[in-house]
């Protein structure tokens, strides 16, 4: 009897550090998103505290705490100091609920709708943008927010989740001098209106529009009050594709608009805008941007992935923003980074 022949064995030529950490990454949401929710961030505003104190405090086992804060120091949203832990900048900024800043209404959300294998399977196999699917051709392609048809409790719900993930960076574009020379800034899809506050704020001389559905400026006129910018702000509520837009405006805006559409809607929405553009009028596009390769970064890739599972849009590359904006005939088009994965695409109408 033939003694088998043995494979020869040889040690692996690369780390197994990113199958490592891709994995065990699944753990971070929801260890941020129960640290929120037990007001963690908020016990520690008082004071810092140690791994014990913070146990007892919240009824947790000291084995699971000390897991819970291992987790959150090493992601960056708290830090160690002679035993005890103590807030950083990003905590102070987003997880505080008494900060305009606070992320919370993001973190509810996600609460309910954490990624899953066969949520992401089921986006890949039935997408009705794909040419190969095998679903029905007379499956909608909109859901009730984009054709308009919600109640009042989810748009004030929804709102104030897009608040809590735009109005950072819209303070921060804003402070920036983009829309300096500007008159009169239509906002397309403006939510909560959180970009045409922050535009106000740095600029005293300009006057804004937000451009939303009916149900949804009731509660941005909210939102416009409570920062008491109500005399150069106000809603105009219309379906941005089927009504006609208001005129005299020599800047129109889109934050988050593009990426929940498809190439041909986003091109639709682009041709209004240089419609309704005076010569010299100008379009500025806030979003995060694949690059040309269609490969990265990593974040922008994720939020691809997220388009696929909750909505019906896709992320778009520089490139095909830059096309979008060429086709409809705008001119000088830059691209500019202007707050952690976002850019702003900025075009003149000659």
């Amino acid at each position: 009897m033939s003694k088998e022949k043995k494979i020869p064995l040889d040690a692996p030529n690369c780390s197994d550090k990113l199958i490592w950490d891709t994995w065990l990454s699944s753990n971070h949401l929801p260890s941020l998103t129960v640290a929120d929710e037990l007001g963690l961030f908020s016990f520690l505003e008082q004071e810092p505290a140690s791994s014990l104190s913070i146990a007892r405090k919240f009824f947790l086992s000291f084995r699971g705490t000390e897991a819970l804060l291992g987790i959150l120091t090493s992601l960056g949203f708290l830090v160690q100091q002679n035993g005890k832990f103590c807030l950083t900048l990003d905590s102070r900024n987003f997880l505080l609920p008494n900060s305009p800043y606070y992320k919370g209404g993001l973190l509810k959300m996600v609460r309910y709708d954490m990624p899953t294998h066969d949520g992401v399977k089921e986006a890949l196999l039935n997408d009705p943008f794909s040419t190969t699917t095998s679903i029905p051709k007379d499956k909608p392609n909109t859901d009730n927010w984009k054709k308009g048809d919600f109640g009042p409790e989810w748009a004030k719900s929804t709102t104030e989740v897009m608040h809590n993930a735009s109005f950072p960076g819209a303070m921060s574009l804003a402070n920036q001098g983009v829309f300096q020379g500007v008159k009169k800034l239509l906002d397309v899809g403006g939510g909560s209106g959180c970009f045409s506050i922050s535009a106000a704020n740095f600029n005293p001389d300009i006057r804004c529009t937000i451009l939303e559905w009916p149900q949804v400026c009731i509660e941005t006129e909210k939102y416009v009050k409570e920062f008491g910018f109500e005399d150069r702000i106000d809603t105009y509520g219309a379906d941005m594709f089927k009504k006609t837009w208001p005129k005299g405006y020599d800047g129109i805006f889109f934050a988050n608009v593009f990426h929940d559409w498809m190439q041909p809607e986003s091109l639709e929405l682009a041709r209004k805008a240089f419609e309704n553009l005076p010569s010299d009028g100008r379009i500025f596009v806030y979003e995060q941007l694949l690059n040309d390769t269609k490969d990265g970064p990593l974040a922008v890739s994720s939020f691809t992935m997220l388009m696929m599972r909750a909505a019906q849009g896709k992320m778009f590359s520089s490139q095909e923003m830059e096309d979008i904006l060429t086709e409809c005939g705008f001119v000088d088009i830059s691209i500019t980074p202007v707050y952690t994965y976002y850019s702003l695409t900025q075009a003149r109408k000659p």
